[in-house]
């Protein structure tokens, strides 16, 4: 791996990590965010959000932070769940200090004073393949027990597809899968599909109505297509915990400029000086196949040829 500092236009100085496969570029200036993750010789598969086109500021966010702004930014990001007006929205903006060893890169941000957590990511990028292994950590640094779970949200660009795989396990009389549904979004919307054994989702650029749906993903995967690359993330599911948003480890949502792949970790009490680990294992494969994302059929064959060895 070779790494380097750079600058990256509206995001500032970056860190650069790079293989024979891929590149990555992760905000240090603030943040941290990966704001771009591709295969040498490809566009980016992250949201750039240059245009500030998600901003929190005002009410009972300057309650908390003052003046100060919460951006999107875009990319790869650690937040906390349940979500919360304002405290999820830190406005992380503020130099993050790194630690490189080997191939491995720990980024800390300075500590969430109003919020009493620290928040730290470390990835580690393969040397020789298109993938990277990313590590995020929440510790409680006030004096109070919380109840959260850690938050891993991938903000990827618009026109992306995104797959996740139904729950088939067999449980006889008793239930196998549930979905949360957030009171914005129309199950109608041609956008999302919901078929026997997957869920689709759809980014429309200029859609004038958000969707988001949760699940438990008991198979440990997401998956997202598009500008020829193929985005996987793996990442642990265990039924005897407990998870946010109705037991749901998986989150989905699209507006009119991006689309958001989320990963869940445990939601438990946590006391003070514990530290909360959720881990996710990415892929970028290169693709020129595509699908029928309305069809199981055509989705299965799509999954079952790209990425059939992590089902």
């Amino acid at each position: 791996m070779k790494y380097r500092e750079i600058e990256y236009d509206y995001f500032g100085r970056c860190l650069e990590l790079k293989n024979d496969k891929c590149t990555m570029l992760i905000m240090i200036e603030k943040g941290p965010r990966v704001i771009s993750f591709k295969l040498n010789g490809k566009e980016n598969i992250m949201c750039e959000d240059r245009n500030e086109q998600t901003i929190m500021t005002g009410g009972k966010f300057a309650e908390m932070f003052g003046d100060d702004k919460w951006f999107i930014y875009g990319g790869h990001r650690l937040w906390v769940s349940p979500e919360h007006d304002p405290k999820s929205y830190y406005p992380d903006n503020k130099k993050v200090s790194y630690v490189i060893d080997g191939n491995k890169v720990a980024l800390t941000p300075p500590p969430q004073i109003e919020t009493d957590m620290q928040f730290s990511l470390e990835i580690e990028l393969s040397q020789t393949d298109a993938a990277a292994t990313v590590t995020h950590k929440i510790k409680n640094i006030g004096k109070s027990n919380m109840k959260i779970a850690p938050w891993a949200m991938t903000v990827v660009d618009k026109n992306a597809v995104s797959i996740m795989p139904q729950s088939e396990k067999e449980t006889g009389l008793l239930s196998n899968r549930n979905f949360t549904v957030w009171p914005y979004t129309d199950l109608t919307d041609d956008r999302l599909y919901i078929g026997n054994k997957y869920l689709t989702l759809q980014q429309v650029p200029g859609a004038e109505t958000n969707i988001k749906i949760g699940f438990n993903d008991d198979k440990g995967w997401l998956a997202s297509l598009n500008k020829g690359q193929l985005f996987v993330k793996r990442f642990p599911y265990n039924e005897s915990v407990d998870y946010p948003d109705n037991n749901c480890n998986c989150e989905v949502f699209t507006n009119f400029f991006m689309m958001e792949i989320e990963s869940l970790g445990e939601l438990k009490e946590t006391k003070p000086n514990e530290v909360l680990t959720h881990i996710e294992s990415w892929e970028l494969i290169p693709c020129d196949g595509t699908f029928d994302r309305r069809d199981d059929r055509s989705i299965d064959e799509f999954v079952k040829k790209y990425i059939g060895q992590i089902l």
